[in-house]
């Protein structure tokens, strides 16, 4: 859709200061599209389910505990790739601070802390098991940019046109231009009864759900926060996540280059059932379909780690009932690793005087270590085993991927043996009809077109089996 834009006569380049006309992105509505992808494609997202339903069915995982480390993990991988990156200590703090309407005047902690607080506003409200309205998504956004530099945009769906890339004074030339603020509310109709709806397979849902919301991008700022929590709503409202969120953006944050590519080819501009319409969006379906697998891989192994660590806790605590305040704060910690005697209470439903002396049992055992933070510089207790584990979940954040997760060319074109291929620390089973084999695939390569070609091939004579290796072990990265 042409729209003609009037300058403001600002900004310190002429080519700010000049009218002229540009083109903005119309897509087409969700409800209703009925159309074909690949049959591996299809495939892989079967599986990638698989993987999140085997995630919440652990029930040896703990719920209290690990949920809100995921959902931290989530929140926090999300507004990474927005550039908003504070340490564990900091958000932790900032978290903690916004429980009791504190100020810490640490901003930047306090907008990231506040996109936890999104995210879990949307996955309860997705969770209700009644229809998720364009209420609920506006509340989800209020409560995201509370602590933004511009808490008056939280909730208000954009009456201006905006854009993305190239100059902040004006649209032309510009990377992406969404629809017209005036196309915006039949949009999000569309898509609040499309996330509502069950006409594709959950995971396909998702991924089509928050490459529309991006590309309508509803909002003046926090769309990127906001349309990654539009992911989980989708996941929970069908039951796929009824318990732990897959940390999805920890994945993507390290692959964001790709991720922002592959959304961008999902603007198709044709009739809106052409195939050509359906292929725009599969690179973007390849790349969520690997993604959420490492996503669920990686949640696993979260669980591993704050298991271990409670299990070292009780061990220095010492026998306590399990009814025990002691007990109950052992198991709230992982999510909630920066607390006050009374949030504690709240969390624990319990009254204050009885958490202070559990607190204090903590603090003489060394689990929790007292702080005081903040202008008025109140009392907190934090579990500096938990922050190290936060800590851990961040440097994966800067730590370069060792591979593609996913891209476009496929084919053996640089294949060569020994430098593109390595056995995984799982290659080690005597069964070749079980999920023994991992295979992992250096280079420019797309993953799942490979099984085929390596089947056919003399590189599969260097591993041997390969024809035995079950597909998902090409979507798993390392």
């Amino acid at each position: 859709m042409q729209g003609y834009w009037s300058p403001l006569f600002e900004g310190p380049r002429r080519a700010d200061r000049l009218a002229g006309h540009y083109d903005a992105f119309v897509p087409d509505r969700l409800c209703g599209w009925e159309f074909a992808i690949p049959a591996r494609l299809a495939g892989n997202l079967a599986e990638a389910e698989a993987s999140v339903r085997a995630l919440n069915g652990r029930r040896s995982l703990d719920l209290e505990g690990l949920g809100r480390f995921l959902l931290r993990a989530e929140s926090v991988g999300s507004s990474w790739i927005e550039g908003l990156g504070v340490s564990a200590d900091r958000l932790a703090v900032a978290t903690a601070a916004i429980e009791r309407e504190a100020d810490t005047g640490d901003r930047l902690a306090e907008e990231v802390a506040a996109n936890v607080l999104a995210m879990a506003a949307a996955v309860r409200a997705a969770r209700r098991g009644d229809r998720f309205s364009l209420e609920d998504l506006l509340e989800v956004h209020r409560t995201l940019m509370r602590r933004s530099p511009r808490p008056e945009w939280g909730g208000q769906v954009r009456v201006r046109q905006n854009w993305i890339g190239g100059s902040e004074y004006t649209p032309i030339g510009a990377r992406f231009i969404p629809p017209p603020s005036e196309a915006v509310p039949e949009l999000l109709e569309d898509l609040i009864d499309y996330v509502n709806g069950d006409e594709h397979p959950p995971l396909l849902q998702a991924a089509l759900a928050h490459a529309q919301f991006e590309m309508i991008h509803p909002f003046g700022d926090g769309n990127g926060r906001a349309g990654r929590a539009l992911i989980h709503v989708v996941l929970a409202r069908r039951g796929l996540a009824p318990r732990f969120v897959p940390p999805v953006s920890v994945v993507l944050a390290r692959r964001a280059e790709e991720y922002v590519a592959a959304l961008q080819r999902c603007a198709h501009v044709g009739p809106p059932d052409s195939p050509d319409r359906a292929a725009a969006v599969v690179d973007w379906l390849w790349l969520f379909d690997a993604a959420m697998v490492q996503a669920a891989d990686r949640a696993l192994a979260y669980g591993d780690d704050v298991a271990a660590l409670q299990e070292q806790w009780r061990a220095e605590v010492g026998a306590v009932r399990a009814d025990s305040s002691v007990a109950r704060l052992l198991r709230i910690l992982p999510g909630s690793p920066v607390l006050t005697v009374d949030s504690a209470s709240r969390r624990l439903g319990v009254n204050p005087n009885r958490v202070g002396p559990a607190v204090n049992t903590l603090v003489e055992t060394g689990v929790l270590a007292q702080r005081n933070v903040g202008r008025q510089r109140y009392r907190v207790f934090a579990a500096p085993a938990v922050l190290d584990l936060y800590a851990a979940v961040d440097a994966e954040l800067v730590t370069p991927p060792t591979r593609p997760c996913w891209s476009r060319t496929a084919g053996l074109a640089g294949v060569s043996g020994e430098d593109t291929l390595r056995e995984s620390p799982a290659l080690n089973a005597v069964s070749p009809n079980r999920d023994s084999y991992s295979l992992f695939l250096y280079g420019d390569m797309h993953i799942p077109y490979l099984f085929e070609e390596l089947q056919r091939s003399a590189v599969s004579q260097s591993v041997g089996c390969v024809s035995h290796i079950p597909r998902a072990a090409f979507c798993r990265g390392t």
